[in-house]
C-alpha cells in the first residue's frame, strides 16, 4: 500500500488524539520520560493540535498508509523577529514532526517535511525553520540533508534543555 500524506480530519477526535500522542512521545524521546511527560498534558497537546487547525496559516499533516496513522508534522507561518529581514516577514516554521517507530526508516519524516515545505511556499514564505533539542540528531541529520543549517542555540522555556534551530532559505517557486 502506498503512503498517502493528507491533511488531518479536523473532525476525527481519533486523529486529533494520534497526533497529540506523538507530539507528546516526541517528548518523551527528546526530553527523557519524566521531563517530556511533564512539559504538557495530553489535554494540553490535543488543544495545540486544534488551535492549528484553527489558525489561518496552519496545518496538520499526517502520513498514513491504509487506515494506519504512521507520522504527523504540524506547520505554520511566523512572523520574523526584529533581528531578521524577511521580504514576506514570516518564515514557514515546522513546530513538529514525529513518525511512530515501527514506521521509521521509510522516508516519511523526509515526505512529510517535503510537504511541509511546499505548503509553505503555497503560502508564499520564503524561508523554513525548526526548533529541536540539540540532543535529537536523527531529526538535525535529516534537516541538514535537505539544506538546513544550525543558525541558533537557545535553553528549552520550560525545560531549560539545549535547543537548536535549523534553517533555510526556500526555493523560489
Amino acid at each position: 500500500m502506498a503512503l498517502l500524506v493528507r491533511a488531518l480530519n479536523p473532525q476525527s477526535a481519533a486523529e486529533i488524539d494520534r497526533v497529540a500522542q506523538g507530539m507528546q512521545a516526541t517528548l518523551v524521546e527528546v526530553e527523557g520520560e519524566a521531563v517530556g511527560l511533564a512539559l504538557h498534558s495530553l489535554d494540553w497537546l490535543r488543544a495545540r493540535v486544534v488551535w492549528h487547525l484553527e489558525h489561518p496559516c496552519a496545518a496538520v499533516w499526517l502520513a498514513v498508509e491504509g487506515a494506519s496513522i504512521l507520522g504527523h508534522s504540524l506547520v505554520r507561518a511566523e512572523p520574523a523577529g526584529p533581528e531578521e529581514t524577511l521580504a514576506a516577514g514570516h518564515w514557514g516554521l515546522v513546530t513538529t514532526t514525529y513518525v511512530w517507530p515501527p514506521a521509521r526508516r521509510r522516508g516519511i519524516a523526509r515526505q512529510l517535511l517535503l510537504h511541509d515545505e511546499a505548503w509553505m511556499q503555497a503560502q508564499g514564505l520564503s524561508h523554513s525553520r525548526t526548533w529541536t533539542g540539540a540532543n535529537n540528531h536523527p531529526l538535525i541529520a535529516l534537516y541538514e540533508r535537505q539544506g538546513y543549517a544550525i543558525t541558533q542555540r537557545a535553553a528549552h522555556a520550560s525545560s531549560g534543555s539545549p535547543m537548536v534551530c535549523l534553517s533555510r532559505a526556500l526555493a523560489a517557486s
